[in-house]
């Protein structure tokens, strides 16, 4: 049995969207709930900022291929 992942197709492009998709949402939860402080881990902190750093930068590029006017600042 091979470990390769399937190549990549729209389909693939929609559960890789769908699973990030939930991971964020699942982490964002939990900060609101507040049952973790990012105060207390800052080592945390660390991690979650650079990415969403990369987040941001690549939401204005996905905008950018799909068409959508990306406003000065963000692309």
């Amino acid at each position: 049995m091979s470990d390769e992942k399937p190549k990549w197709n729209m389909e693939r492009v929609r559960q890789e969207i769908y699973d990030a998709r939930t991971k964020i949402f699942v982490v964002t939860k939990v900060l609101e709930t507040g049952s973790l402080k990012p105060d207390e881990y800052p080592e945390w902190v660390l991690v979650i900022k650079p990415l969403l750093r990369e987040i941001e930068e690549n939401v204005a590029k996905l905008k950018s291929l799909l068409g959508e006017e990306v406003p000065a600042g963000e692309a």
